[in-house]
């Protein structure tokens, strides 16, 4: 189960809440397991996730999504299906397994002809129809909101869409299982394409060498910035004209999921010997990192890591360093709350969290110190961590040298 459910109850208890109704599709997966790609895919498919103070949950969903679960069990307390989809059944013919299980399924859920109609049953049926319920206003238009809302007079809605953000921040340690797994597939194939990189090679081909080692490991890729010399001082694509040439720096900032959870992974690699300045520079961010690993602990504020950072990275061979963040949560979304920014750090962008936020034992943090000079290149180093009763717990296990290769 990968809800939070103690912190869920606490905070729900705190704003005096008697429910909570999940509508994007990374907190419907968060309350009820379910991770079906046509959610991902598809944002008109209305699906929802309800959580009640008793520990209660329901799934509503339309009625092909019970083949996905059919495959991989939710742990929603009860289902209900809606809407149209013709299955047809072979006379005379023994089911087994999960097309046995789809049948069944079929059969138990309780159906209705809308997702309004399924959504009003499943919160009558977890006592939520006269309570106070938070519903999750970012996976929907305010339209849709407009018509539950109205369509349910009898129920006082707020809106849940930083509730559900702030019981995120604390991981479970399923979380954590699957955030590991996402890591270990991103580093390895980062790792392999460096070990793989050569002079005259195209530099898209780092970026194919690193997507095709991290779907081997079982992880989907996503965003991967692997640049080279000059080129690395922008976030480009993979380029299917530029060749690498000794003395180029590789900065690679790459991520996939895991089963619905993200990696977020940062290295920097040379093709034999690095420009002095980029060196320099490269030894200014790592002692940066250093300063955040000594620093990083349950009960900092985000503020005070953001103001550690960036001086040792300025004290260090960068005077004129700056940085919008020097991390973020990661979790179901590749940016999650909170965002580690300083007092005078951006939120312009990534509009999550404070400076006055406190770490918390659980976060699951992404530290990281990039740098970016167009006519000189790109370092990256970004790693991964769990917090931890007394210290943390690194998710990446690769060294933060720059690799040779």
């Amino acid at each position: 189960m990968l809800v939070n459910l103690q912190r869920a109850q606490k905070l729900m208890k705190e704003r005096q809440l008697d429910g909570l109704v999940a509508s994007s599709a990374e907190n419907v997966t968060y309350v009820t397991d379910y991770a079906s790609w046509t959610m991902y895919t598809f944002k008109d498919i209305e699906v929802y996730g309800v959580l009640s103070q008793s520990g209660e949950t329901a799934l509503v969903l339309p009625i092909d999504g019970i083949d996905f679960i059919a495959q991989r069990p939710t742990h929603a307390s009860r289902i209900y299906s809606y809407g149209t989809f013709h299955l047809e059944r072979k006379p005379g013919v023994e089911l087994d397994g999960a097309p046995a299980r789809i049948v069944e399924l079929r059969k138990s859920s309780i159906h209705r002809p809308s997702a309004a109609e399924a959504l009003k049953q499943a919160l009558t049926d977890l006592a939520l129809l006269r309570g106070r319920v938070a519903l999750d206003e970012h996976g929907m238009p305010q339209t849709r909101w407009q018509s539950i809302t109205e369509s349910l007079p009898e129920i006082s809605f707020g809106p849940a869409g930083e509730l559900f953000r702030a019981i995120r921040m604390v991981k479970t340690e399923d979380e954590v299982r699957l955030l590991r797994r996402a890591v270990a597939a991103v580093e390895s194939g980062m790792q392999s394409a460096f070990a793989g990189a050569y002079p005259g090679m195209i530099e898209a081909e780092l970026e194919r060498a690193i997507r095709a080692v991290t779907v081997l490991l079982g992880a989907n890729p996503g965003h991967c910035e692997t640049s080279a010399g000059a080129r690395g001082a922008g976030c480009f694509p993979g380029s299917e004209e530029y060749r690498l040439q000794r003395g180029d720096v590789i900065r690679s900032d790459c991520g996939a999921r895991y089963q619905w959870y993200w990696a977020d992974t940062g290295r920097t690699a040379v093709i034999g010997d690095p420009p002095r300045q980029l060196e320099t520079y490269y030894r200014a961010i790592r002692a940066g990192i250093d300063a955040l690993l000594e620093t990083i602990n349950p009960g900092v504020s985000i503020a005070r890591l953001s103001e550690v950072a960036i001086r040792a990275v300025r004290d260090n061979g960068i005077p004129h360093y700056q940085r919008h963040h020097v991390g973020h949560g990661i979790g179901l979304e590749m940016y999650e709350a909170p965002l580690l920014v300083g007092p005078g750090g951006s939120r312009d962008i990534h509009r999550l969290g404070d400076a006055d936020t406190v770490l918390e034992e659980g976060m699951v943090i992404n530290i990281e110190l990039p740098y970016y000079e167009l006519g000189l290149g790109g370092l990256q180093i970004e790693d991964t961590l769990v917090l931890r009763e007394r210290g943390y717990e690194l998710l990446t296990t690769a060294g933060r040298e720059m690799r040779r290769v």
